[in-house]
């Protein structure tokens, strides 16, 4: 039996919540607001098609991804909640008795304080701290890491209109988040919206929360994610000294998804003038200089491609892909800021027939040849 001083939830869509009579005028939730849909045309995989062809593949969202020439924009939704219960950094809400199934996305049951139950989750005991007014909820599950941070956390405000914000008394962002205090400082927010930094233990009761459900779905980027980008980068001055144009991402230090033959592809990328980068070491502001100088990209699949949106369009970029874990992610970035990509694609270190979702972090090998020749291909168009 739970601890009686737990707080037991039902999971619930949030689509679920009309037909439960909770969604509507003078309801605890209220559905105000939906950018309209865009398709985005894709950038063809001249190098990638031919691996991608021999090749069998566990492709991220859906499979058969790598051929499709475009894909169908998420329709950002906002929803008002009154009186609504928002639980540790990773945003958990809920209303009533019935927790948005959608905010447990990339979440931890230890880490964020609550255990699972059959149809439902139990939030751990702690104190209530009540905010009065309306916050924008800008809160995600796998906060520590860059790209969630970014995409599922405070990118999600380019969708809440002017209006909105105007009558928001502040924003909630995760403690922890990675680059979440860089990146609200220089998106240079409304003087009125206070910084709530919500931690991992920590549980709200907020009059009224402006939600903005998502602003990608499943990596279907709506444009108004460029937007986040561009506020970004326009508070970033140029950088004093001239950029490498030709820059590799190097992922030596993450021990997530290790490249087993990275340093020697690191050394031949630098007889073609690539110079070895780690963004992380970086101030954000940093990052947004660095992308925006760079012509070619060259990188293993990871958050620090996140980055992208502050390239310029048209910059080319090469992305290393594992066959166990082909994450399209980017390329949907890329597609919709207007960027060159293309793709190598090598081959985990162990066997996987059953596509096992375990394999995502397993250690890989890119052929070293392969990737060179793309890169070499890629500076002639690029010095074209």
């Amino acid at each position: 039996m739970p601890d009686q001083a737990e707080t037991v939830l039902q999971r619930r869509p949030i689509e679920a919540f009309a037909a439960a009579g909770l969604m509507g005028p003078g309801r605890p939730v209220q559905h105000v607001h939906s950018l309209a849909p865009v398709r985005v045309s894709l950038p063809a995989l001249t190098n990638g098609r031919h691996f991608l062809q021999q090749y069998q593949l566990r492709e991220l969202p859906d499979q058969g991804m790598w051929r499709h020439g475009h894909y169908d924009s998420f329709a950002p939704p906002i929803f008002l909640l009154h009186d609504a219960l928002v639980h540790s950094s990773a945003g958990i809400v809920a209303v009533g008795d019935q927790v948005i199934s959608e905010t447990l996305a990339h979440t931890d049951p230890e880490a964020h304080g609550f255990r699972v139950l059959a149809k439902g989750i139990a939030i751990r005991p702690a104190p209530v701290r009540r905010l009065g007014g309306a916050y924008i909820h800008l809160l995600a599950g796998g906060e520590s890491d860059y790209y969630h941070s970014m995409m599922m956390g405070i990118a999600r405000l380019a969708s809440v209109p002017e209006n909105y914000q105007a009558a928001a008394a502040g924003v909630l962002v995760a403690r922890a988040a990675a680059r979440t205090r860089e990146a609200l400082a220089l998106l240079d927010l409304m003087p009125s919206l206070a910084i709530e930094e919500v931690g991992r233990d920590a549980t709200l009761r907020v009059e009224t929360l402006i939600l903005p459900l998502s602003v990608c779905g499943e990596s279907a980027y709506h444009p108004c994610v460029a937007d986040f980008y561009r506020a970004i980068s326009t508070n970033v001055p140029p950088m004093a000294r001239p950029s490498p144009r030709r820059i590799y991402i190097d992922r030596r230090h993450t021990g997530e998804r290790p490249l087993v033959n990275e340093a020697e592809l690191m050394g031949a990328l630098a007889g073609l003038g690539f110079v070895m980068v780690r963004p992380d070491m970086l101030s954000l502001a940093d990052q947004v200089r660095l992308f925006r100088g760079a012509e070619v990209i060259v990188a293993p699949h990871g958050a620090e491609l996140t980055n992208l949106g502050f390239c310029r369009p048209g910059t080319q970029i090469i992305e290393l892909l594992m066959d166990a874990y082909c994450n399209w992610c980017f390329r949907n970035l890329a597609g919709l800021l207007r960027l060159r990509y293309d793709c190598v694609v090598g081959l985990a270190q162990r066997p996987w027939p059953d596509l096992n979702p375990g394999m995502h972090g397993t250690p890989w090998k890119i052929s070293v040849n392969h990737v060179v020749a793309a890169a070499a291909q890629t500076c002639q168009q690029a010095a074209a």
